[in-house]
């Protein structure tokens, strides 16, 4: 007779691991299925690249999950009991222009004020006024991003009620460029900005996304991003505590091929290997819109074919590891190496738009385009006393002018020649007498590694204004549940709220609550 649990969980990623432990702390018994040998889709950490030097293969620091009531209110006991721990560095992000100056962006908004003010005293004061309007409409964007978000009419509809909400609805609809536009003069504030938000992987310029950036100054300045001691993978070893701890079963090398309905319901996973596991109560699966109709039969096909034409970020991501005997050094400052993320754009707004037009015809930016860390400045246990395990991000396009995406292979080496000489053009120390050892990912790398990443993109799809709110992935499922299917539930980077690390399983976990009568407050000591 096939094995029975109350909830069966596909997939490891944070967000499926969070959905099954509320419902395992509730008392249900959970099964997790992963088909790595390790727990956590992108939430992995190893030494990979020289021992003794920790690095975060994707994500590594941890900003939109420190508003999340999960943290907030430590609802699944992973800090109290579970033992996960943060740096939360006052520096948040930086960056070092091409011309060797710099803006950096604190917790403290005083002190980011006079980052400014040392570029334009004017931009200083506009941005205070910035940060403290985005501050008072946090209360409201917050409250709705760790839930299941409202239908987008009814969202709108409530909008159109007041002065305010109708400003806030044509704020959405303008891009990033046109609000940093509207509110700053000087083109290296306005590029320090949008190279922060362009982490999300979308453009500039795109329409509709013009309320990440307006929102993003009152974030970073409420909740400081947390760097995870020990690793990003810190937070799955946290949860999976939290699991054991509440009798939920986890196993990995275990890849499931099938999602079987009877009736009309999720009943059962077919494994690889032929094993049938049934689920008496749900099923979360944390399954890209891309592979729902191969992944479960007998789906109504408009559905499938709606969550087949979601689309993937503008921008594809290549990461460049190294192992470094001693931290870097910049031409600029020590100032701006000493944050949590540091980036690197050109000094005027035109250099920093055309590289978005390189990557929309398959090329390499021209101009330097990176982010990087170096989170053993925080956590000394990364790295050897000194050293540093330092990563940088570049973005690039996903399908290359010369080859598509197979070219990603055999022109590696060329790639990582091109990251370490732009990256050079700030750093000193960066050079065969400080390199232990590297390691580089391409995006064709970042998708063989996920299903989730497909097209390299670890957003799961672009953060597009008709992929947001009660329309991510699509209208039909952005309510966590597969219509046809009853019992079967989605998590991942790809629902609401967009992001990396956001604890949106949280929002899966009170989807199914609800729907299993459940008492999400009694039970997590917290209001849904």
């Amino acid at each position: 007779m096939p094995a029975q649990f109350d909830v069966i969980v596909v997939g490891s990623g944070h967000n499926g691991l969070i959905a099954g432990a509320y419902l395992a702390k509730a008392g249900k018994r959970v099964l997790v299925l992963e088909r790595n040998a390790n727990l956590g889709g992108g939430v992995m950490t190893s030494e990979f690249v020289a021992p003794g030097f920790k690095h975060d293969w994707h994500s590594a620091t941890h900003i939109v999950i420190q508003a999340n009531p999960l943290l907030l209110n430590d609802e699944l006991g992973l800090k109290s009991m579970f033992g996960l721990r943060y740096a939360h560095p006052d520096a948040i992000f930086s960056t070092i222009f091409d011309d060797q100056d710099y803006i950096v962006t604190y917790a403290d908004l005083d002190r980011t004020c006079e980052s400014i003010a040392r570029i334009s005293p004017p931009d200083a004061e506009a941005y205070r006024s910035f940060a403290r309007k985005g501050a008072s409409l946090l209360p409201v964007m917050v409250q709705g991003m760790f839930v299941p978000p409202p239908p987008q009419g009814a969202f709108w509809a409530l909008l159109d009620q007041s002065a305010e909400g109708r400003a806030l609805m044509q704020v959405m609809q303008r891009s990033m460029l046109d609000v940093v536009n509207e509110h700053f003069s000087h083109e290296k504030v306005k590029v320090h900005l949008l190279k922060f938000a362009a982490e999300m992987l979308i453009g500039p310029d795109e329409k509709g996304t013009g309320a990440f950036i307006f929102n993003m100054p009152g974030f970073v300045h409420t909740y400081k991003p947390g760097v995870p001691i020990g690793g990003s993978v810190a937070l799955v070893d946290a949860l999976e505590r939290c699991l054991k701890h509440y009798g939920a079963e986890l196993r990995t090398d275990a890849s499931v091929e099938k999602i079987l309905l009877e009736g009309g319901r999720a009943s059962a996973v077919r494994l690889a290997d032929g094993e049938i596991i049934r689920a008496r109560s749900a099923v979360i699966a944390q399954i890209h819109p891309w592979k729902l109709g191969e992944m479960v039969d007998g789906l109504d096909s408009e559905l499938v074919r709606g969550a087949s034409a979601t689309k993937s970020s503008t921008l594809a991501v290549m990461a460049a590891h190294y192992a470094l005997k001693q931290s870097p050094s910049f031409l600029a400052s020590p100032a701006p190496g000493q944050v949590a993320l540091m980036n690197f754009a050109p000094a005027s707004l035109e250099g920093f738009l055309r590289i978005f037009d390189d990557v929309r015809y398959g090329d390499l930016p021209s101009r330097p385009i990176m982010a990087a860390h170096n989170n053993a400045q925080w956590d000394p246990s990364r790295a050897p006393a000194g050293g540093a395990a330092l990563t940088i991000f570049a973005f690039g396009p996903f399908h290359l002018r010369e080859g598509g995406s197979a070219a990603w292979d055999s022109r590696k080496p060329e790639f990582q020649h091109y990251v370490e000489t732009m990256f050079s053009r700030f750093c000193s120390n960066l050079n065969s007498q400080n390199i232990v050892g590297s390691a580089f990912h391409t995006p064709l790398d970042m998708a063989r590694y996920s299903p989730t990443f497909q097209n390299g993109d670890v957003g799961g799809i672009g953060k597009f204004f008709f992929q947001i709110g009660g329309h991510r992935p699509t209208p039909a499922l952005a309510q966590y549940a597969v219509p046809g299917a009853g019992q079967l539930y989605l998590a991942g980077t790809f629902m609401h709220p967009p992001g990396g690390i956001t604890g949106g399983g949280r929002a899966t976990a009170v989807r199914i609550f609800n729907d299993l009568k459940l008492d999400f407050k009694r039970v997590c000591g917290s209001s849904s």
